[in-house]
């Protein structure tokens, strides 16, 4: 059995899964409380299916980038399980999460995750693999680079659509959010612990906005 967590963002989800295939999940939208909210989800994910804590045999976790707080819950639980129980934890990209269900479809993705005010991390694949550093943008500037033959996803997509009309066609996933299906965390984790491809525990560490990123793009799009 495997433990999958997602803190990222206050769309929020554990899920439990065996070799990769999802048994059961649980999704909230977080009340900026995922300190409070996280371990008595886990608890009654494992509850509910008559699952002990001594049963799981890896951790799965989503490493951001996302929310300072939010990640570093998530994070923190994740690797004391794995420490405890002394099983492979493995953190995946948030954006990876994202992308996941269109990569079949395109080559070209954008996954969009909210930075807060007024910002969005913003990570461009190829085939399916990052062609650059994730950077941080304004939300006002970004809409000015969108680019129509380009796929954009993620739940940054939302936020950006509440506040935005597009010079060209914003050619982007329907999201229904929560806009991360934790059944990709544990296929994804899966696959890493089935090639040996676990995260070194004590490296293993949340990608979150900095201050000195903030400083940048704001005068990059200044």
């Amino acid at each position: 059995m495997e433990l999958s967590i997602d803190t990222s963002t206050r769309f929020a989800s554990v899920a439990i899964s065996k070799e990769g295939q999802l048994i059961e999940k649980l999704s909230w939208k977080s009340q900026r409380n995922h300190s409070v909210e996280l371990v008595p989800s886990i608890l009654k994910l494992l509850e509910s299916k008559s699952i002990e804590i001594e049963d799981l045999e890896a951790i799965f976790v989503a490493k951001g980038p996302g929310a300072f707080s939010a990640l570093r819950v998530g994070m923190s639980t994740a690797k004391t399980l794995s420490f405890g129980l002394n099983i492979p934890i493995v953190g995946i990209s948030t954006t990876e999460i994202e992308i996941d269900p269109f990569i079949q479809n395109y080559d070209k993705i954008i996954a969009l995750i909210p930075a807060g005010r007024n910002r969005v991390y913003v990570a461009e694949y190829n085939n399916n693999i990052l062609s650059s550093p994730i950077k941080v943008s304004l939300i006002d500037e970004f809409v000015k680079q969108v680019q129509e033959h380009i796929f954009y996803c993620g739940e940054g997509v939302n936020q950006i659509l509440e506040q935005n009309e597009f010079p060209v066609k914003f050619n982007h996933a329907k999201n229904e959010l929560p806009s991360r299906n934790p059944e990709i965390l544990c296929r994804l984790g899966y696959e890493k612990v089935r090639i040996n491809m676990s995260d070194d525990l004590s490296l293993l560490e949340p990608v979150y906005i900095t201050s000195a990123q903030i400083s940048s793009a704001e005068k990059n799009n200044s």
